[in-house]
């Protein structure tokens, strides 16, 4: 029988992660979503996303309703940090294979770009605020994808560098003058020195990292001391929460509950890590930084002109009911924020020891 979501319990012939929990490397590992559930949510996703789309094209479905990590898999939970995590998950080569060989609609790029350059467009002036000033901070962005980030922080005045496996989407931002390397942080690091970077941003990519640790160890060696390490991940508290709300309801309540997590792609569980600030606190701290900050937010938008009217307005309404939501629970400083389906943590860099 399938357990439910947000409960945690015994799972026949799926073992825990041998090494622990990712993030705070507890052993008090729980299955929280059969790899039937998982399934199931995966098909539950792509029917909502087929019911708003204009047009029966395979290539506008997948697109909004298939990722990279939709096979079938454990979903398990650390009862010690709240860290959602896939398991067995793919090895790290395996996913940078994946990722570079990913493939978008010509057509569909653009959109993409604009909607990634709102999105980021509000979270520049935070991180120069972070930076405390400097006339052009040197910016490197993990997991580049479409280019949104560079846009904005070119025209905010930051040196920015991408990183991205992906040759389309490389080639793609170059050929908008956006500086692209086709790599991995960990490969940077071995030609860049030591504290070149004032700031590492891993927008949506964090989450899919199969070794969290060697990347946060690349940043710590490119971060100078004082300077800043964003993530943005998607939230595990939220995924079990909007899921145990969305199991009791009926009706409009139903639908209102699917739409708010299938318009922040957490309808299903498309991610390797739902991590929580908690989970944060306890992984990122190991490699010389502290929480200076952190912001609940939605993902930006998916629609686009093959998605019918009313989901675009669907999509819109939702979102902005549920930044209001974020915006209430934000006032305690000491909330999970629960409604935040995405999460945002700046990090400052230590001084190494002995500086």
């Amino acid at each position: 029988m399938a357990l439910p979501i947000g409960e945690t319990g015994s799972a026949p012939g799926r073992s825990a992660p041998a090494g622990g929990c990712t993030a705070c490397g507890g052993a008090r590992i729980t299955p929280c979503c059969t790899p039937e559930q998982m399934q199931a949510l995966a098909r539950e996703a792509r029917a909502f996303h087929a019911a708003r789309l204009r047009s029966g094209r395979r290539e506008e479905l997948d697109e909004r309703a298939s990722f990279t990590q939709d096979d079938a898999a454990c979903l398990a939970l650390c009862e010690d940090c709240g860290l959602l995590l896939r398991w067995p998950r793919p090895s790290r080569d395996a996913l940078v294979r994946t990722y570079a060989g990913d493939r978008y609609p010509e057509e569909r790029l653009a959109e993409m770009i604009a909607a990634q350059v709102a999105c980021f467009r509000g979270k520049v002036p935070l991180l120069r605020r972070l930076l405390s000033g400097g006339a052009a901070p040197r910016v490197i962005e993990v997991g580049s994808f479409v280019g949104g980030f560079l846009e904005v922080a070119r025209t905010a005045g930051f040196r920015a560098l991408g990183v991205d496996p992906n040759p389309q989407l490389a080639e793609s931002c170059r050929e908008r003058g956006l500086a692209v390397a086709e790599a991995t942080l960990e490969e940077l690091a071995r030609g860049e020195p030591a504290g070149g970077a004032d700031a590492i941003v891993i927008w949506n990519t964090f989450d899919q990292l199969a070794d969290p640790e060697g990347v946060l160890r690349a940043a710590a060696r490119l971060v100078r001391a004082g300077g800043v390490l964003a993530l943005r991940v998607p939230h595990g508290l939220a995924f079990r929460t909007g899921h145990a709300l969305r199991a009791r309801a009926r009706g409009p309540r139903r639908r209102f509950l699917d739409a708010c997590l299938a318009w922040n792609n957490l309808l299903s569980f498309p991610y390797l890590h739902g991590y929580t600030v908690a989970s944060l606190d306890r992984l990122v701290p190991r490699f010389g930084f502290r929480r200076v900050a952190v912001r609940g937010d939605v993902l930006g938008m998916l629609s686009g002109r093959a998605t019918r009217g009313f989901a675009r307005a669907e999509e819109r309404v939702v979102k902005q009911l549920q930044l209001g939501w974020i915006a209430l629970q934000a006032r305690d400083p000491a909330s999970p924020l629960p409604a935040a389906p995405w999460l945002d943590l700046y990090y400052r860099r230590e001084a190494p020891p002995g500086r």
